[in-house]
């Protein structure tokens, strides 16, 4: 099945490996696990970068590779090394998991589930968790699936500290009595009558009277008691810690993320047949966002375009009245027809998606054909060995002048390249459906395509190529021509780059900073105010809220509308406005999104150093002239209690100590328990009143190897401290970054400014580059002139392996360079970016210019005595064919719009600013080549050599 997407990702294949390790803090996870993979991992082949994160309870590692990476092997080698160093892990540790998916990565779906019935929210959890979320992850090429809001039930156990005492219990008693009490195993095979059978022993909990009855032995009073003498046992709910809303109201939130080549399309069918086989009564499914919808509004909405189009030329071609309107049709929709199903089985057989780009590539074929077609078949330029010979010769250029771009970024450079490939097919298919259907089935062979185009008037002598006045005007063209190029670098150099594919769709994303030791009571609250304050907002359709302790994450859906397009982020920091203590900030999911919010790293040797400079840089940067805002891309150290041992008791370790607290203050899940087929976790933990302060933790008792009780708190002494909530490394050495927001910076640029300006704040062994992503997606000034002197170059030399002449070749160059320039300059000085848009149609305006000129080189043509017509036919044609695209097109399709406006103005400039120059050459051609022997092309003399 051929995968259709919008424009290529531009990112390169990667895995994480995931490590649980419960109950551990982020420095204990970053030494223990995450240092050593990555260690561990670092040595493979191919590996671009490594980033990792190291949080409480887990340890997340990313690989980058490079584009042409084995993903599926890479899996392979990365797990045979994992399972060389995980039985160096703890016990507790859980095993690695390496998954094919991106953590920064934003979901491709989000599904609402609510309830039409009675049914509570944890009710709705427990259905999301153990089936909803179990079926979306069976889906090929889903990633991950997680589940957001609601309450998730639990088993609790609440003891009583001080009956454990008197009874002389210790709190491992209690765990080791559930945990082995809590499992069915094989613990025997019998042979009978020739067969095996395996003699198993069910001992799972099976109502809550199991645990309450659970004996547990009491040396003190000579008896066991059992666990609800000690302890209170209940359905409970786990603290809240998380919610999801939609529009203010609580829902259930489902969360899907894809693999990195997976087929959205496929993904988004197979979602929507699980949730309808799923939905049953009082269950409400909403899938409030999908981004295979974008993809198909898009194509949609370019079917739509060609139906216009066609019936434009359908119109046009009734109204000429002499037009065989059955083949004229049938040849365009022929033509269409055949490039789209060449493009597509070249796709399929390659793998690869059907993306934009191939739509791209047969507009683009059309642009070319409808030049060379008016420029040479219709005026009878050549005859029909020259139209195959000149078309043999432009196709391949196409991609040839594509393929300097790998100077400015290799991946955007090997799809553009890819796109021209396909172009030069789509031309060549043109042309023979033109004379292998059109001419062929035509009755009158001189009834050609141009038929179906009003004749001029009158014929005019004047060339496509101006001949200027010579003498002062000449002198004055030739210093312009020195001019203009200065002109069009510099206005090269001071353009921002952003030469990258950018989708924009209906959708932004939010984020919600407090200080690290905000709760989530607090965070919510604040979260509530911030939401109703979007939702009042007439361009936001839905708020999608994902709150979490300190922090939350926002998908907003708005209106789209042209205008409202770079606006809406504006709109929305306007809405909200300060909401102290929280930082709030808005961003799209593109290219363009991470490029206007510079990423920037700074790395170092010490974790503590960084977070004592990073803030100080920061609010350096956001001092700077032109910077919007600074965000921290972290969470700055929060208050904690530490626990200092005074002395070693050889009858207590640490260990025991670490572990008895924790299960008093935060709980320990001890075992899992069945009910109505879903697993519930048994949390032991001590009752509300002993931990409702840490002054509680003097009067805990804890019993040592020799079955006496100390207090814990002569064991050690509290103080409160620093400590930071996650560790990041980049390339095995400790890392922070920032993100700057600015419009006035490239990224290049800015890291400079920023490097020269922080130089006092940075520490030994400290430095700050970009993020790997933006400097991919970022080129310095000097690739950007390099490329575009290749492309001139690489033109020039065209013309001379088509004309086979260097004189001649220099003058049509120079006609060709000078246009160029003064179409760049105008565009780099106006809208001041060099974008894909640009980066396509400058190609696209060089191929045309190099048709224009050469259909008018005096030795190729029939009759040397046949003028050249002005011929507004051509420019008719091309407006019915590019106009509906340009007024029709939704936002996706912007990078259309800007490739064909451009062609469509370099169509109408080429009138006034194709300029043939006059130069008198030295002896270094060996003749001397006056003004008087250039021919005037309006008059149709030859060239003499």
């Amino acid at each position: 099945m051929l995968n259709y997407s919008l424009f290529p990702v531009v990112k390169n294949p990667a895995l994480s490996i995931v490590v649980d390790y419960p109950g551990t803090d982020a420095e204990t996870v970053e030494n223990t696990i995450t240092i050593p993979l990555e260690n561990q991992v670092s040595t493979i082949g191919g590996i671009s970068e490594i980033r990792s994160t190291s949080e409480k309870g887990k340890s997340l590692i990313r690989l980058d590779f490079e584009n042409d990476t084995n993903i599926d092997v890479k899996t392979l080698e990365i797990k045979e090394r994992i399972e060389t160093i995980i039985n160096t892990f703890p016990k507790e540790v859980r095993k690695p998991r390496v998954l094919n998916f991106d953590p920064n990565e934003m979901p491709i779906a989000v599904i609402s589930l609510n309830a039409t019935d009675s049914r509570s929210l944890g009710e709705l959890r427990a259905f999301a968790d153990s089936i909803v979320k179990k079926d979306i992850e069976g889906i090929n090429g889903v990633s991950k699936v997680t589940v957001s809001g609601g309450k998730i039930k639990e088993i609790l156990i609440s003891f009583d500290i001080r009956k454990l005492n008197s009874y002389n219990i210790r709190l491992a008693d209690i765990n080791e009595a559930i945990y082995f009490n809590n499992r069915t195993s094989t613990i025997a095979s019998v042979e009978e009558k020739g067969g095996l059978y395996q003699v198993r022993l069910k001992g799972k909990f099976s109502k809550l009277d199991d645990l309450v009855d659970l004996p547990i032995s009491s040396p003190d009073i000579g008896k066991s008691i059992t666990l609800g003498n000690v302890a209170n046992i209940q359905n409970s709910y786990r603290d809240e810690d998380s919610t999801y809303r939609v529009n203010g109201n609580q829902n259930i939130g489902i969360y899907v993320y894809k693999k990195y080549d997976a087929n959205i399309l496929s993904i988004s069918s197979e979602i929507k047949k699980t949730v309808s086989h799923l939905s049953q009564d009082g269950t409400k499914f909403d899938l409030l966002y999908n981004q295979a919808d974008n993809i198909r509004n898009t194509y949609f909405n370019l079917i739509c375009i060609i139906a216009v189009t066609i019936a434009i030329l359908f119109f046009a071609a009734k109204k000429k009245g002499n037009i065989d309107i059955p083949k004229f049709i049938g040849t365009i929709l022929s033509q269409l027809i055949l490039s789209f199903l060449l493009i597509s089985f070249i796709h399929f057989i390659l793998k690869k998606d059907f993306d934009l780009l191939c739509v791209l590539s047969i507009y683009l074929s059309f642009a070319i054909w409808i030049v060379f077609y008016f420029n040479f078949i219709q005026n009878h330029t050549i005859d029909s060995i020259g139209e195959k010979k000149l078309l043999l010769f432009i196709t391949p250029s196409i991609p040839i002048l594509f393929f300097p771009g790998i100077l400015l970024n290799n991946t955007v450079a090997v799809n553009l390249i890819r796109m021209a490939i396909m172009t030069s097919i789509g031309v060549l298919n043109n042309y023979i459906v033109y004379k292998y259907f059109y001419q062929n089935l035509s009755t009158n062979k001189l009834d050609k395509f141009p038929t179906i185009i009003t004749i001029p008037e009158k014929s005019k002598t004047q060339s496509v190529l101006y001949e200027p006045q010579k003498n002062k005007r000449d002198l004055i063209l030739n210093f312009l021509l020195i001019i203009v190029p200065i002109v069009m670098i510099f206005a090269l150099i001071q353009s921002s780059k952003e030469v990258y594919f950018n989708v924009e769709d209906d959708r932004i994303y939010g984020y919600v900073e407090l200080p690290a030791d905000s709760n989530f009571e607090y965070t919510d609250e604040i979260v509530q105010k911030i939401e109703s304050k979007l939702v009042a907002n007439s361009n936001v359709k839905d708020v999608i809220s994902q709150v979490e302790p300190s922090h939350a994450f926002l998908i907003i859906n708005y209106h789209k509308s042209f205008f409202s397009s770079d606006s809406i982020i504006p709109s929305l920091n306007q809405s909200v406005g300060r909401q102290n203590p929280a930082f709030c900030y808005f961003t799209k999911e593109s290219d363009l999104g991470r490029m206007k919010e510079v990423s920037l790293d700074i790395v170092g040797q010490s974790h503590s150093d960084l977070n004592k400079s990073v803030p100080k840089i920061a609010n350096l940067i956001t001092n700077l002239p032109g910077i919007h805002e600074v965000i921290l891309n972290f969470k700055q150290p929060r208050n904690e209690l530490q626990l200092d041992l005074n002395n070693r008791d050889p009858l207590l370790q640490n260990s025991e100590i670490g572990s008895f607290l924790r299960t008093v203050v935060q709980g320990s899940v001890i075992s899992k328990y069945n009910e109505n087929n879903n697993e519930l976790d048994i949390r032991v933990r001590a009752s509300k009143e002993f931990r409702d302060s840490e002054k509680q933790l003097n009067k805990f008792l804890i019993k040592n190897n020799s079955g006496e009780f100390s207090s814990i708190g002569s064991s050690f002494t509290q103080r409160e401290t620093l400590s930071p909530i996650k560790f990041f490394r980049k390339n095995k050495r400790p890392n922070l970054s920032i993100s700057v927001r600015t419009d006035s910076y490239n990224p290049n640029t800015l890291l400079k400014l920023v490097q020269n300006s922080s130089q006092t704040l940075l520490n030994n062994n400290e430095r700050i580059e970009l993020n790997h992503r933006i400097e991919k997606l970022s080129k310095s000034n000097t690739n950007f002139t390099v490329y575009i002197i290749l492309i001139l170059l690489t033109c020039f030399f065209f013309f001379i392996i088509y004309t086979e002449s260097l004189k001649t070749s220099f003058i049509y160059f120079c006609s060709l360079l000078f246009f160029y320039c003064i179409f760049a300059s105008i565009y780099l000085i106006i809208f001041k970016t060099y974008d894909i848009g640009f980066h396509i149609g400058s190609v696209i305006v060089l191929i045309s210019l190099l048709l224009h000129i050469l259909s008018n080189f005096p030795e190729i043509k029939r009759q040397n005595t046949i003028p050249i017509n002005i011929n507004w036919d051509f420019y008719l044609v091309a407006i019915a064919l590019f106009l509906p695209l340009l007024i029709l097109s939704t936002p996706e399709l912007n990078v259309f719009k800007k490739v064909f406006g451009l062609f469509m103005i370099s169509l109408i400039l080429s009138r006034f600013l194709l300029i043939h120059f006059n130069f008198r050459f030295a002896n270094v051609f060996e003749k001397v080549l006056s003004t008087n022997n250039i021919s005037k092309i309006s008059g149709g003399k030859n060239v003499r050599r």
